[in-house]
């Protein structure tokens, strides 16, 4: 099994299509962390200025509020309440010029949706070209227990898929450090922080990982890349957008839903009624159940 995992791993990597999608990532992370490094401005006066008027945003923000307070006013947040001046900081006022290295978290959490389709990409694409090159049958030919040579795809494809996405992560990260060290601010940027951005790259791997296996099984039991593709394109965008909107209390096991929670936790998404764990178990239940049916018609299919 193991000499038939590395088969597919080598097979996998030698694809043009990964070497192509790595090297277009690699240069638009290159590109942006390029374009940033350029835009950012950490010249003292501007700087000056942005804390001048942020400043200024503050001072108003406060008087605002303490206005609506003693006018008597029913939509002031709770926290306004609480502590005006703590709730005002924590809105943004004005912009700073420099670029701050502690966004590279919030941008992961915004790639991570890509990334994912990239992952359900590379598992449908892998899938779809053994069909149409009739590897499948040459494999077959010299390890016939097809459950074995499935599950051997899936593994390699498996660990490529996180190993790739985290890579990227990283290549990311790395293109963005001269524009945040060198051109902006890295203020904020801690032990801590590091650890919420590398579980947030970690957790965009294994939902990349899981969207690979999906891709690969829909590939499997449809036979070619487009099935796919078109299978995830009209289920995530058409039809989970039919749920939400006609079943809302369906909204709990939908795959879109519960990949955001596990991606950026409760904070940002506490519409759904259980902990992240429980979506990251749903979403390996969803891609097994996936692939345990298409495992089924790769075994009765004829493969000739």
């Amino acid at each position: 099994m193991i000499a038939l995992i590395s088969v597919e791993v080598r097979r996998l990597l030698s694809r043009r299509l990964f070497k192509f999608l790595t090297a277009l990532a690699v240069l638009a992370f290159a590109v942006v962390g390029t374009i940033i490094f350029v835009a950012s401005d950490n010249s003292p006066r501007r700087v000056a200025q942005a804390h001048q008027d942020r400043a200024a945003g503050i001072a108003r923000c406060v008087r605002d509020v303490n206005d609506d307070i003693s006018g008597g006013s029913h939509d002031v947040a709770p926290a306004a309440i609480e502590d005006p001046e703590r709730f005002c900081r924590n809105q943004s006022y004005g912009s700073d010029p420099r670029f701050g290295y502690r966004e590279l978290k919030w941008i992961l959490s915004s790639l991570g949706f890509p990334l994912m389709m990239l992952g359900w990409l590379l598992g449908a694409s892998f899938m779809g070209a053994e069909w149409n090159n009739r590897t499948v049958t040459t494999t077959l030919t010299w390890e016939p227990r097809r459950a074995r040579v499935l599950c051997a795809k899936a593994v390699a494809l498996i660990l490529i898929a996180f190993a790739w996405i985290v890579a990227l992560q990283i290549v990311l990260a790395g293109a963005l450090y001269p524009a945040g060290a060198f051109e902006g601010t890295m203020a904020g940027v801690d032990a801590n922080w590091w650890t919420d951005t590398g579980q947030i790259a970690l957790r965009a791997g294994g939902l990349a990982s899981l969207a690979a296996l999906l891709g690969l099984s829909l590939g499997t039991i449809g036979r070619n890349t487009a099935a796919a593709l078109g299978v995830g394109f009209i289920y995530l965008s058409v039809i989970e957008g039919l749920i939400r909107g006609y079943k809302p209390a369906w909204t709990d096991w939908l795959v879109g839903d519960n990949a955001a929670l596990v991606l950026v936790g409760r904070i940002e998404v506490n519409h759904l009624g259980h902990s992240e764990a429980a979506a990251g178990l749903l979403l390996v239940g969803y891609s097994a159940a996936i692939f345990g049916i298409a495992l089924v018609f790769f075994r009765r299919r004829d493969v000739a």
